[in-house]
């Protein structure tokens, strides 16, 4: 009796595989999040997420190449890999170079076909490093598939790395040292990979150019800083004009800060009264946040002439009402600091004030304290570096005053994934923790840009938090004022507001010459009055031109003001500033549009010429697996699926860990470490045949349930937790989802290699072209309908491909013998 042959042993992945993919696969994740700081900084924010967008379809490209090119890098696929790795760094050098030189348009609208040139050339030429790389990378999995699921381990671990490079440099070294730490990395790989012809000579290299980045570190942002915009409007009538001499300049996660010398011409206040305009103000810098945004510091210490202007403005609004009582005060956004003097400068005997970015109270405490000098030295006064809500929700105590001036957190998602910021910081959830923290009687006042409809959604979202609080009606409980700087403050009290504090309010903006835009008991005629006034308040906001809906922690999109239910309507919006209104449809989904044409030529090229290969081809071992969609179902829905819950996360996760860059980098890090983790320990359940696949679907379908009923009772669980809990936590719920998806991409790869070794790099280019359009897609579902819609669309969207996928391996089982017998 002939025994059974004993199992050939499985091919052991060759370590420098493994440490290369890791090597590169941080500098690509590095470099992708180098890059949203620069494009922020370079670009308005909204373009530079469009940027990093394209720039990820440089992956898919190089995905498709590769599926094309099969027998040109099969036979020797080390020495390709070593040439597209030394390629990465040239590009990285070059790309470098050129986003730093390039001349890029203060405003881009794209009425000229000369912008939109520029444009395109500086998306192109930026998403070099990523068709390089992402060739090297797809290239290391495609040689490895065999072993496909410790690959693409390292590949995701080594992602994971990459990062946290970023956030944890820039404050030290700016955007030049970390660029060379993203170039050390590659150079790394480039030694690790070298074939051994080359490779005593690579590692030479690549040890001294090593060094040599390391050495310059801290040298090179000074050397060649990443320029900004020349200008910021700080009204609609008002532009101040920069030469770019900064007299202080530092990197962070956030933003980058610039403090600009502002001369007499350019001084200015934001919240005076009309009375106040001409009265003169102290000496000021301007603190310039990655040139979109700013606030400016004023020397109230050294000159007090300031604080008599300061008493004339909405920062004193509510103050004025509490004069005399020595209010307990809660600032969300320090910013320049004017909130807190006006604080202090009416008798407050407690200030906690809340600033987000570590380097504008760098600017207060080291680079002009002299300015800051009276709220520095004042022992009831407290500096916080934390995201303000959350800090607040840790609060144990209440406050007679919560005030916020015009906060806005425009933080870019370092995965790219976001074409437009979210903000937790107005929606009916935030607002009813605030007043919640409001003693009886205290106030809460929210000062925003006075555009009509965003005092309105401002307003209905207080009237929606007072609402589930048991209070039906709060039009005695508001009251509102407006500057002629276009901004407008918002006050609720605790309680309704006297006809002695209305007539106090009412006198105060007469003396100032400030609008009443609404008063108890007064009548304006405005839509702001008419809201309050009216009972069939749905009615008002189903009526009124522009999206007035409240928004929530499921769809914190405040400054999303134009409706997705009259998509082409939004094309009159077109050229509102982001100030004014973010998300315009038309140019989301223009965005999804181009991105889904440029991926669908990368995912459908090459199955278009490997028909045309194997119609000529009569020798051609699987006649009919080229025409089965499978495949594609199942590689595009495991990216979009992906992308959607990783994303989703990050957003739950923002009120449990604060600032966006714990979220950022804690979600991020962990679903890419997990989900490393669990494609290395899948390879005994894949070699086993897969036993029910369909318990993929089912795990993350289990997760997801589990998540969207205790979620929100774990943030209120931890919120008063140190930050190593709250990471912990973070990281320890995220584990069990980001195991399971560590495993369809490997199960995938396994089973198309042994009939179809050519489409591993397709594969891994249509994963990554369908995370780019998922990305997108996320952003307008949830702006529609929400995360947890998007939660729920992605376990559907993992049972789809897994079905389809399941149903082209019947197909190919019952070919294949057919195929053998022929």
């Amino acid at each position: 009796m002939a025994s059974n042959p004993s199992p050939t042993p499985r091919p052991r992945v060759a370590p420098y595989a493994l440490l290369g993919i890791a090597l590169i696969s941080a500098s690509l994740l590095a470099y992708q999040v180098l890059l949203t700081r620069v494009c922020a900084l370079r670009l308005h924010f909204h373009f530079g997420f469009l940027v990093i967008s394209n720039c990820l379809l440089g992956i898919g490209a190089s995905g498709s190449i590769l599926s094309l090119t099969e027998q040109r890098w099969s036979a020797t696929p080390r020495s390709w890999i070593y040439k597209l790795n030394l390629a990465y760094l040239i590009s990285l050098v070059l790309t470098w170079a050129f986003l730093l030189t390039y001349s890029v348009p203060d405003t881009l609208n794209f009425t000229s076909i000369g912008e939109a040139l520029r444009f395109a050339t500086f998306n192109l030429v930026a998403a070099a490093p990523f068709f390089v790389g992402g060739a090297s990378v797809g290239l290391l999995l495609s040689s490895n598939a065999e072993r496909v699921n410790r690959v693409y381990a390292a590949d995701l671990l080594g992602a994971g790395v990459g990062c946290v490079v970023v956030p944890s440099l820039l404050w030290n070294f700016g955007a030049g040292g970390t660029f060379l730490v993203v170039m050390v990395l590659g150079l790394l790989s480039l030694a690790v990979v070298a074939p051994a012809a080359q490779r005593k000579l690579t590692i030479g290299i690549a040890g001294v150019l090593s060094v040599a980045c390391i050495a310059l570190m801290p040298k090179l942002d000074t050397w060649l800083p990443v320029p900004g915009k020349a200008y910021l409007d700080l009204t609609d009538k008002v532009r101040a004009n920069f030469a770019r001499a900064n007299q202080y300049s530092r990197w962070s996660a956030n933003s980058r800060i610039d403090v600009l010398p502002l001369p007499v011409q350019w001084r200015f206040m934001f919240c005076r009264g009309a009375a106040a305009l001409y009265m003169p103000l102290p000496q000021q810098k301007f603190i310039l946040q990655d040139g979109d945004a700013g606030t400016i510091i004023s020397d109230f210490s050294g000159d007090p002439r300031g604080l008599d202007v300061l008493k004339r403005t909405l920062y004193s609004a509510t103050f004025k009402l509490k004069e005399g009582t020595q209010p307990r005060v809660f600032i969300i956004g320090m910013g320049g600091g004017n909130d807190v003097w006006a604080a202090k400068i009416h008798g407050a005997s407690k200030i906690k004030a809340v600033e987000l970015n570590a380097g504008v109270i760098e600017v207060h405490k080291k680079v002009v304290p002299e300015y800051s000098k009276g709220i520095l030295e004042d022992p009831k006064i407290t500096m916080v570096q934390d995201e303000g809500r959350t800090a607040l929700m840790r609060e144990p105590e209440k406050y007679d005053v919560v005030q916020m001036t015009g906060i806005d957190t425009w933080t870019s998602l370092t995965s790219g994934a976001y074409v437009l910021a979210e903000n937790y910081l107005y929606t009916v959830e935030a607002f009813g923790q605030m007043y919640d923290h409001l003693a009886e009687g205290g106030v809460l006042q929210i000062t925003r840009m006075a555009a009509e409809m965003e005092t309105l959604r401002l307003v209905n979202n207080l009237n929606t938090a007072l609402k589930q609080r048991g209070k039906q009606d709060i039009s005695h409980s508001v009251m509102a004022l407006a500057t002629p700087d276009q901004l407008t403050a918002v006050l609720l009290k605790k309680g309704d507001f006297s006809e002695k504090e209305v007539q106090a309010l009412e006198d105060f903006a007469k003396a100032h010459a400030m609008k009443r835009v609404y008063l108890p008991g007064r009548h304006y005629g405005n839509p702001v009055e008419q809201f309050l006034a009216s009972d069939k308040k749905q009615d008002f906001v189903d009526s009124f031109p522009r999206d007035i809906t409240p928004t929530t922690d499921d769809k914190p999109y405040f400054f999303n003001f134009t409706r997705w239910s009259t998509p082409l309507k939004s094309a009159e919006f077109i050229r509102e500033p982001t100030k004014v209104s973010q998300g315009n449809p038309i140019f989301i989904l223009s965005q999804f549009a181009f991105s889904s044409v440029l991926a669908g030529a990368f995912i459908l090229a090459p199955l278009l010429i490997f028909r045309r290969r194997r119609k000529a081809n009569e020798q051609a071992d699987n006649p009919g697996a080229f025409s089965k969609l499978g495949p594609l179902a199942f590689f595009t829905s495991i990216g979009v699926g992906f992308i959607a819950i990783e994303v989703s996360l990050m957003q739950k996760l923002t009120l449990l860990l604060g600032p966006p860059l714990y979220s950022i980098v804690v979600t991020l890090f962990s679903i890419l470490i997990f989900t490393g983790l669990g494609s290395m320990l899948s390879e005994g359940w894949i070699q086993r045949g897969a036993p029910r696949p369909w318990m993929v679907p089912l795990g993350i379908a289990a997760y997801i349930g589990l998540w969207m009923l205790v979620g929100p009772s774990l943030v209120d669980a931890f919120i008063a937790s140190g930050t190593a809990v709250r990471m912990s936590v973070a990281a320890l719920a995220v584990a069990p989802i980001a195991f399971i998806l560590g495993i369809p991409f490997s199960y995938g790869i396994s089973k198309i290699r042994t009939t179809h070794p050519a489409l591993v790099p397709w594969a891994w280019a249509v994963n990554g072209s369908a995370t780019v359009v998922g990305s997108i897609g996320t952003v307008i579902l949830s702006m529609n309908l929400g995360f947890n819609a998007v939660l729920i669309s992605a376990v559907v969207i993992y049972a789809l491909g897994f079905w389809a996928f399941g149903g082209w391996e019947r197909r190919l089982e019952t070919e294949l013998p057919a195929a053998d017998a022929g």
